[in-house]
């Protein structure tokens, strides 16, 4: 028990007590935030999928119970398919700088590995292609010509494209099973694909300029197909991916090398509209990652380790559950339905999560009082701590404040009045803790 609430790890053991709680939190989250015209800053994950997380042997689901009712969950997820929705790492590999990284990665190898990839990609695509025909219509592929079949292909995406309420965005089913099949028959060559991941026709014959496409193709006999190539660079077309303002990512070559097999997504945090504990959130995610991290360094591979998140670029609550985990790096992206998406990153050798993780015990300690393993904390670093909180939270303020003087529509009230609440609370810490301190220094009379 922590103060007045419960903190458990939801397993397959305990799913049943609190799996339709946590759906029913999410929902109950979402009104809240929709009533407030928050509108598409939190998609629900649902029953369903949470479910699949606590089954999964690499992510983890915490709760947090007051009277035996979730009051707060979060999900910490790992280990993704690569290149499917939620692989956030991709995001980073794109620019020029980026494209310099690989070509010195791979030196006189570089147009040959891009040649080579973009034939996988092709031939990848043909194998997801016919899956998802043959699934669609159950029909005989043998007597449906390749041109034929990229039609019925395309017809399915821009079906899906063209109605409102899905727009092909990254949870559509036809999509994500595109992109899962694909990854499924590149498994073998991963590691390339992921380099090259956003490599398309347009960008393969500006850097290696060919008279005919089939100059590449034809060397693969399964790929031999100009019709195929167009119908793969208009799947991606339709993806509509945008990657954007990039200058609050200060050095994006950090984190060229995340990927699924290195990185730990902040996938979910929410609490409960009535009974918004303080701290509740960012402790809940703390213990996720700590398990997290203890999966993802049985790897001996992972010479780095990376920690990201995405949010709606208005969710100031995540933005800020985010940073305080050390995700302050972010970019811009349109990735699906038109809304616009903050994609945070953070990352260390590994050496280093040892460190971290001390450091962030010791300043949910400080900050929220939550310190079930009685660790040490000396004064010095609780000044520390309670003044980088504040240096923080007054930066934030101006912030909020001169974007509240810009844009007067904005209903940033309560944003800004919750800071300033912070702030003095945190204040109200320094000032204490410096007390405490005087009269241990006045001496006896």
């Amino acid at each position: 028990m922590y103060k007045n609430y419960n903190i458990i790890e939801v397993t397959k053991d305990n799913e049943k007590k609190y799996l339709k709680d946590i759906a029913k939190l999410e929902e109950l989250v979402l009104e809240k935030m929709e009533k407030e015209g928050k509108i598409g800053q939190l998609f629900i994950t649902g029953e369903q999928d949470i479910s699949g997380y606590i089954h999964s042997k690499l992510n983890h689901v915490f709760v947090a119970t007051k009277d035996d009712k979730a009051i707060s969950a979060t999900y910490i997820t790992h280990g993704q398919t690569p290149f499917t929705y939620n692989d956030i790492t991709k995001y980073f590999k794109c620019g020029e700088d980026y494209q310099n990284y690989i070509k010195s990665k791979y030196g006189d190898d570089y147009l040959r590995a891009m040649r080579d990839i973009y034939i996988k990609k092709i031939c990848a695509f043909r194998y997801a292609r016919d899956i998802i025909i043959n699934n669609h219509g159950k029909v005989d592929l043998s007597n449906i010509t390749e041109d034929q079949r990229n039609g019925m292909i395309l017809d399915l995406v821009e079906k899906e494209y063209n109605d409102p309420n899905n727009k092909f965005h990254e949870k559509s089913i036809l999509r994500e099973r595109i992109n899962s099949y694909m990854s499924t028959y590149l498994k073998k060559d991963i590691s390339e694909y992921n380099d090259f991941y956003w490599l398309n026709f347009d960008f393969l014959k500006n850097a290696a300029p060919l008279k005919k496409k089939n100059q590449i193709t034809n060397e693969v006999k399964y790929c031999s197909y100009d019709s195929t190539i167009e119908a793969y660079d208009k799947f991606l077309d339709y993806q509509k991916y945008k990657i954007y303002d990039i200058s609050h990512c200060q050095n994006m070559s950090k984190y060229f090398d995340a990927n699924t097999a290195n990185t730990i997504e902040l996938d979910t945090y929410i609490t409960h509209p009535e009974n918004r504990e303080k701290g509740v959130a960012r402790i809940l995610v703390f213990e996720g990652i700590k398990k997290s991290f203890e999966d993802l360094l049985k790897n001996k591979n992972n010479k780095k380790v990376f920690l990201v998140s995405t949010l709606h670029q208005e969710n100031y609550s995540s933005k800020y559950v985010s940073e305080f985990f050390g995700l302050k790096d972010y970019l811009f992206v349109n990735r699906r339905n038109g809304r616009d998406r903050q994609v945070h990153i953070f990352g260390m050798d590994r050496e280093q999560v040892p460190e971290y993780l001390e450091k962030m015990e010791k300043k949910i300690a400080v900050i929220y009082d939550y310190n079930p393993n009685n660790i040490k904390i000396s004064d010095s670093e609780k000044r520390d701590i309670l003044t980088e909180q504040i240096n923080y939270e007054m930066e934030e303020l101006s912030k909020l404040e001169n974007v509240k003087t810009i844009d007067k529509d904005k209903k940033y009230s309560g944003v800004i009045s919750g800071k300033k609440g912070k702030i003095q609370r945190y204040k109200d810490k320094l000032e204490e803790l410096t007390k405490l301190e005087k009269d241990e220094e006045e001496p006896e009379l």
